[in-house]
């Protein structure tokens, strides 16, 4: 039975938040497969960054996951990051018709300037553990309705 496949979009400047996604799905024992912008990919954002200056390779790579994703789990915060690429991710993710699951949790006066991206998203959450309780639920009734298929 092929996982369901998660695109994690958001900042690279801190990457503990993706491993509380995937943990936290992946403890309830479920079929399912994270992708993200730095799979494979073990240096910090500044020598990412540094490395990639005028490079677009990373925004090709982080489409071709997007394309194999049944959903794209996004993460816009308050941080260094003016989120470009997550918006570019989320924007790309529309137009292929791929379920988003969109988590602000920056106050009002930041939160407006993320408003296009926010009505571009299917589900919007105001913190990371309400969006991963929703992924958590979506993805048990998911892999319920699989197993149902396949029985």
């Amino acid at each position: 039975m092929k996982p369901i496949a998660v695109y994690l979009a958001g900042d690279l400047s801190e990457d503990r938040w993706r491993l509380k996604v995937a943990k936290a799905c992946e403890g309830e024992g479920l079929n399912v497969k994270f992708l993200s912008p730095i799979d494979g990919i073990d240096y910090r954002y500044s020598a990412l960054k540094k490395a990639n200056l005028s490079n677009r390779v990373f925004l090709h790579c982080d489409y071709k996951k997007i394309d194999e994703a049944d959903v794209v789990f996004a993460y816009v915060r308050s941080c260094k990051s003016r989120h470009s690429g997550t918006s570019a991710e989320i924007g790309y993710a529309r137009a292929k018709g791929k379920l988003i699951l969109y988590v602000n949790d920056m106050g009002k006066t930041e939160r407006y300037l993320y408003e296009f991206i926010e009505r571009s998203a299917d589900e919007v959450f105001d913190t990371l553990s309400q969006g991963i309780n929703y992924l958590q639920d979506y993805l048990v009734e998911m892999d319920y309705i699989v197993m149902e298929n396949t029985e």
